[in-house]
């Protein structure tokens, strides 16, 4: 009985302390708490720790996966608000995700269109909308989309800068 009583001090200091560092904790906890249960059950802490790097590795990948998903989805929103609209149009656009996250909206502004012999591609602003002290607010970037056959995707590989917040 004193093993589970330590074993649950531990884990909820761990779940404490992940409180307090935010979603920067999130992969490390499903592997230390699997880390510290297999070494608990079968006395050796080797495997406690490969346990423990698997699982943190796996979830990890997850939710990296995920969160790509989730940025392709708000991506793909503003090159369609950005396709369906000529030079000088504003125009909506707003992502819905599964869950209760990344849920953003803002406004495209196509500023001008390019055509040639192999695409055509439109240059935009496009803002996220956000609330800051309490005050709604924008933040304004610029963007390049193309045709590709049927689909208009962003010229950019993907947006990888911090500055784009959720879009990164």
């Amino acid at each position: 009985m004193r093993l589970s009583a330590k074993f649950a001090i531990v884990i909820g200091s761990v779940y404490a302390s992940a409180c307090l560092t935010g979603c920067s904790m999130l992969a490390t906890l499903p592997g230390i708490t699997a880390g510290a249960a297999t070494s608990s059950v079968t006395g050796n802490p080797a495997w406690g720790l490969t346990v423990a790097v698997a699982t943190n590795a796996a979830v990890d990948a997850g939710v990296k996966y995920v969160m790509k998903r989730f940025s392709a989805a708000e991506q793909q929103e503003i090159a369609n608000a950005i396709a369906q609209s000529v030079p000088g149009e504003e125009r909506r656009w707003q992502v819905e995700q599964p869950i209760p996250y990344g849920n953003n909206k803002g406004r495209t502004i196509v500023v001008s269109e390019s055509v040639n012999a192999l695409t055509t591609c439109k240059k935009a602003l496009f803002s996220v909308e956000d609330i800051v002290d309490d005050k709604p607010t924008e933040h304004w970037y610029t963007l390049d989309v193309c045709k590709n056959g049927r689909y208009w995707l962003w010229a950019q590989a993907e947006p990888s800068v911090h500055r784009w917040g959720s879009l990164h």
